[in-house]
């Protein structure tokens, strides 16, 4: 029987034949360390006297060999990032498997779906920056470090020395052993809204550029450099439109001016990449010839009467578009000169597409069920009148239904008296009935009921019941509101 040599006599390897990819574990050691590597100079290591073995059990502690859970070996080359490289072998039964290169722990955490919203569109970006055919189930095989946190300015740690975590960090970053131009290639997520997305690749440089962005003030896809310059945009912005409130009269926010136009064009913006991402409608979000500046219809009417349009820099995150250096509607040179070429322009966004839509029906039933009831005046009570709050159910019930009614008649006479709204959250068009519990209908309402039109059963479903400044911004999407009792300047 021939005596076994090498990489072979130390256990099973499993991975040591090409796979339909053409990789096995020689190729995979050599991505690792940046350099073709042969199975000879592993063998010829193994066979040396620098060669030792290092027992350990399942937490990677070094024990003996009758009670080991495998062993691992220190190569004399280090990966690309001047990391030591260990070679793993595991026990099944008597046999020991392997082998798997990675660091001296030979724990890779590699289910990257753990630390993130992982978009598929991420591998094909891989492929193209490193000319590799990388999925989620092999990248494993190219992280060449753990998977940290990492906080705005690129740290692990914060100052006072506390480890950057979950909830806490901006970035999740890991190393890989590609590289792209010479450098090394890194992977991470960034949080956006609470959550982290990805994965974005690039270089450390690109990495650092990132972090950088999202320092910056975000408003939907809007990146600013602070909330002041966010300000001055927006009374910019405010004075070359037809005249209108974007403020509240009762509400104030000491943070931004224009919170009304602040949330129109955030939620107008996010409309037409829901459009043109996932109904495919064409020319919503339009960009130049050299993919660095996007153009995009406002829906608003300038001074003058004119449609008016925003230009900005593209900027990726997390694979998905924003945009930067807003301006508003520069000429044709000017647009010409950034590189838009055609004379085709943006269109604003379809809300509806029935103008039935947006109309209330005021014949159709208003399903007010028991799980809508309980919703509505058992989970909602503080919203409505202090006065109320100690009121039965039942009665405030029938107080409730009374004023359904009443709004009801009045929209069989007044067509514009229930208002459409957008929903941003949904994609699609609600309707606000004003709520008058025992005042004039001439006045203020005590809030607003949201309903939810079934056009194919006749009937409106209630959602819930929501205050007049928190509908209004939903509300002016679709068009400025007519009516009286939804006016900002009454709010």
């Amino acid at each position: 029987m021939e005596e076994k040599f090498g990489l072979l006599k130390l256990g099973s390897v499993i991975n040591l034949k090409t796979n339909g990819k053409g990789q096995n574990c020689i190729s995979r050691l050599s991505l690792l360390l940046g350099r073709r590597i042969t199975l000879k100079e592993i063998n010829e290591f193994i066979e040396s006297d620098r060669f030792s073995l290092e027992y350990i059990d399942k937490d990677g502690n070094e024990t003996k060999k009758d009670s080991c859970t495998g062993f691992r070996f220190k190569l004399p080359w280090q990966d690309v990032r001047g990391n030591d490289v260990y070679g793993h072998f595991k026990k099944n039964g008597s046999i020991f498997m392997g082998v798997i290169w990675s660091g001296k722990s030979g724990k890779r955490n590699v289910n990257l779906r753990k630390h993130g919203h992982v978009d598929q569109t991420s591998w094909d970006k891989l492929k193209k920056l490193c000319g590799n055919e990388i999925s989620e189930s092999s990248i494993g095989d190219y992280i060449t470090s753990d998977i940290e946190y990492y906080n705005g300015a690129g740290y692990t740690k914060f100052p006072d020395g506390t480890v950057v975590t979950s909830e806490t960090g901006k970035f999740v970053k890991f190393n890989t052993s590609l590289n792209v131009g010479g450098e090394v290639l890194v992977g991470w997520f960034t949080k956006v809204r609470g959550r982290f997305e990805g994965i974005s690749w690039g270089t450390e440089a690109d990495f650092k550029s990132a972090q950088e962005l999202r320092e910056q003030f975000f408003v939907g896809r809007m990146v600013f450099d602070s909330i002041e310059k966010c300000n001055i945009f927006l009374e910019e912005l405010k004075g070359k439109i037809i005249p209108e409130p974007w403020e509240y009269k009762r509400k104030k926010d000491d943070t931004f001016k224009n919170p009304i136009l602040k949330s129109y064009l955030q939620f107008e913006l996010d409309r037409l990449f829901y459009e043109q991402d996932v109904l495919n409608y064409p020319d919503r979000i339009i960009t130049n010839e050299s993919n660095s500046k996007v153009w995009f219809n406002t829906n608003l009417i300038n001074i003058y009467g004119k449609e008016l349009f925003l230009v900005g820099t593209l900027l990726e995150i997390s694979n998905k578009i924003y945009i930067g250096d807003l301006e508003i509607s520069p000429s044709t040179m000017k647009m010409r000169q950034l590189g838009f070429k055609s004379s085709k322009k943006p269109l604003p966004p379809v809300f509806f597409k029935d103008i039935n839509e947006i109309f209330f029906h005021w014949d159709w039933e208003i399903d007010l069920d028991m799980i809508k009831s309980e919703h509505i005046i058992g989970e909602r009570k503080e919203r409505f009148p202090g006065k109320y709050h100690k009121m039965t159910t039942d009665s405030l019930g029938r107080i409730l239904d009374s004023a359904i009614e009443l709004a009801r008649s009045i929209a069989q006479r007044n067509y514009k008296f229930i208002v459409p709204m957008y929903y941003p959250t949904a994609n699609r068009i609600q309707l606000l009935m004003p709520i008058y519990l025992e005042t004039s209908y001439f006045g203020k309402p005590d809030f607003a009921l949201v309903l939810t039109p079934h056009a194919n059963e006749k009937l409106y479903t209630p959602e819930t019941i929501l205050g007049l400044d928190e509908v209004y911004q939903d509300a002016r999407l679709i068009a400025k509101p007519e009516e009286s009792w939804l006016n900002p300047e009454m709010l």
